[in-house]
Parts: C-alpha cells; structure tokens; sequence
C-alpha cells in the first residue's frame, strides 16, 4: 500500500471534485510539506489512519521526489515544531 496518493481526474489530483488537491498517509512527509509551506485543507479519517490533504503545487513532484531522495533541507527547528502541531491536530483533531 502506497503512502502517497494522488487523486488524478485532473493534473494535480482531486478529492470528492476538488481539483488541485494532493493527499498522503506518510506522516513525516505532510510535515515537511508544511513546512515548505503547502497548505493543509483536511485532515480526514480513512478508518483507524488519518490522512493529510492539501493544496497541489506545480512543483509537488519535485518536491516529494527531493524530500524521498534526502535531496532538499528545511528548518530543523521549524521541522521540530511542524511534527508536534501536526501531532496535536491527530490526536486532538
């Protein structure tokens, strides 16, 4: 089973209509986008797991490939504090 997903009737995905949205399950990746600044529109149950929506970027690609191949950095300490907001917002979302 994948971690990532894309919903795809149109280039950047979509969700119940929605076109421009990407989806994952990978926790730590939702946080690193976040804190490339992706915008998070849900968060939504898919039986006992969550899973994170967001707004789709052109460069989305790009972006997941870099943060899978160790390949771009962010913030350590903004990294830090992302991991416990979205942290919060599973267990207390």
């Amino acid at each position: 089973m994948s971690t990532v997903q894309e919903k795809a009737s149109q280039p950047g995905g979509s969700i119940g209509g929605r076109a421009g949205v990407f989806e994952t399950r990978d926790f730590y990746l939702a946080c690193f986008l976040r804190c490339t600044g992706y915008e998070l529109l849900d968060l939504r149950a898919e039986g006992h797991r969550k899973v994170f929506v967001f707004q789709d970027r052109a460069t989305r690609r790009d972006d997941v490939m870099a943060f899978y191949g160790d390949a771009i950095s962010v913030r350590p300490l903004a990294f830090a504090a992302t991991i416990k907001d979205m942290k919060g917002l599973l267990h207390n979302g």
